[in-house]
Formats: C-alpha cells, sequence, structure tokens
C-alpha cells in the first residue's frame, strides 16, 4: 500500500492505538469520510464549511475556514484530530501535539490515494469491514472507468474560474482522473496544482475539449461563450464545450467516483 500521510502520521501508525472514540474533524472531506464509514457516533466536532451534513446538526463546531479554535477543539475532549496536509493550519496541528492529541494528517492527490485513506481510516476508527467494502467498490468502479478508454487521447482543458483563468496541473487529482478516462491535461506540465493560465496559452494550447468546472451553471456557460469567440480552437469548433458541477469534484472520497464518471462520459463524447 502507498502511503501518503505525513511523516507524523506514520510513526504514530507504527505504535499501534486502540480504534479513536472521539474525533474531531478540522476537513470537510474527512468529515464525509468518517460518515461514509458510518462512524458518525465517533465524531465530536467539525469544521463548518456552511453545508454540513442535517446529521451533524449537534456535533460541536470548532471554527471555520480562518477561525479554527484549538480551544474548541481541546473542548471537544478529542483522542483523535483528522486533519488536511495542505489545508489545515501548521501551527494549530503542532500545538495539538504539543498538548499530546493524535493528528492524523491527509492529502490524497490522486485516485489510488484516496483508497489508501480509506483503507487507513478505516484502521484507526476501527470501521476496517466498511472502509475494505467502500474501498473495493471505488476500486472496481475505477476500473471499469479505466477499461473503456479508446485508443486516441483527446487533449482536454479543464477551467476552473475566467477571470483570471486558472486550471488543473498534473499533480492535481483531476487530472489525474482526466488520465483514467483516457485523455490529456494540456496543462499537466504546469506546476502547483490550480495554476493560472493565459488565454492566449489556451489557443496555443488548442485542446479538442473544454470543461468548466463550477457549482453554477449559468456561470459556467458564460465562461464558455469567451471561447466561442475563437471559431480556430479545436474544441470550438468541433463543439466540444462542456459545463461540470464541481460539487462533485471537490472532496477526495469515494464518493468522488460519480463526478469522475460524468468527466469520463463528458471527455469521450
Amino acid at each position: 500500500m502507498r502511503l501518503l500521510a505525513s511523516l507524523g502520521l506514520l510513526c504514530w501508525l507504527a505504535a499501534p492505538l486502540s480504534a479513536a472514540e472521539r474525533v474531531v474533524s478540522i476537513a470537510p472531506f474527512l468529515t464525509d469520510m468518517v460518515l461514509q464509514l458510518d462512524a458518525r457516533s465517533q465524531l465530536v466536532g467539525v469544521l463548518d464549511d456552511g453545508q454540513l451534513h442535517g446529521e451533524l446538526d449537534n456535533v460541536a463546531r470548532v471554527g471555520s475556514y480562518g477561525t479554527l479554535s484549538a480551544e474548541r477543539i481541546v473542548a471537544t475532549k478529542p483522542d483523535l484530530v483528522l486533519a488536511w496536509s495542505s489545508g489545515s493550519p501548521a501551527e494549530l496541528l503542532a500545538r495539538l501535539r504539543s498538548w499530546n492529541i493524535q493528528v492524523a494528517e491527509f492529502d490524497p492527490q490522486r485516485l489510488d490515494d484516496i483508497d489508501d485513506m480509506t483503507l487507513q481510516l478505516g484502521e484507526l476508527l476501527d470501521r476496517k469491514a466498511q472502509a475494505a467494502a467502500l474501498a473495493g467498490s471505488f476500486n472496481s468502479q475505477l476500473d471499469q472507468l479505466r477499461a473503456q478508454q479508446g485508443a486516441n487521447p483527446p487533449r482536454v482543458f479543464l477551467q476552473l474560474w475566467d477571470n483570471p483563468l486558472y486550471t488543473v496541473a498534473g499533480d492535481q487529482l483531476l487530472s489525474d482522473a482526466l488520465s483514467l478516462c483516457g485523455a490529456d491535461n494540456v496543462f499537466a506540465d504546469l506546476t502547483g496544482l490550480a495554476p493560472q493560465v493565459g488565454r492566449e496559452g489556451v489557443l496555443v494550447a488548442n485542446p479538442d475539449t473544454i470543461i468548466a468546472l463550477a457549482d453554477a451553471g449559468i456561470t459556467a456557460e458564460r465562461w464558455l461563450d469567451e471561447w466561442r469567440r475563437f471559431p480556430q480552437l479545436a474544441a470550438v469548433e468541433q463543439q466540444r464545450l462542456y459545463v461540470l458541477d464541481s460539487d462533485l469534484l471537490v472532496r477526495p472520497t469515494p464518493a468522488i467516483i460519480e463526478g469522475v464518471g460524468r468527466l469520463c462520459e463528458l471527455v469521450r463524447r
């Protein structure tokens, strides 16, 4: 198994502990994971992103983005805090560890990482059977999508924002999803996760397909209208301009398979 959790997590796992009974999640995707593993009863605190499930109404809020409170976390008396390696404040995590609170960090950037994360959380939460079933179903669906790859990979531009233009680089999970679908990310060689690009750069790349990822179809359609001003673009000439609900792809959990499936449908049209 390929473990991509932090060194601190690896060291901690080297010394087995009993399953966590009081868990705080300070990343929305990890809150989702706890629910998908049927471990809701172990959650005593969550980060409030304004989109929490109704079943979490009675779970303590320990802050929101930018306002996470170490004191609120400690007040829940957790024996485990689930954190996002590249999104949770490093200083906060260090403080929690200095108080002997166990912190497990995750940061899946590949679809295979989601399988690893699911199994690790199954161990930590004593939900091994649920984790194995969830990971098994996820991997089976990935294999089905992978088996449908065509012989000629379309070149795809994934648009995350319009002004300025942002896309996904090769190290981002969505670029990995494109590869699974049998497509090439035209900006895979860029560094970072969501680099800014120029409109001229997209014209030079001349993608076969442009997919706008946004949570409001009307806004994304306006983005695509901008590209229709350039009839020389292959994606415009072939009428391969699409909108995809970004909410289906924003959280790296096994539930992302629905969004990946829809992404594959679009690039294979």
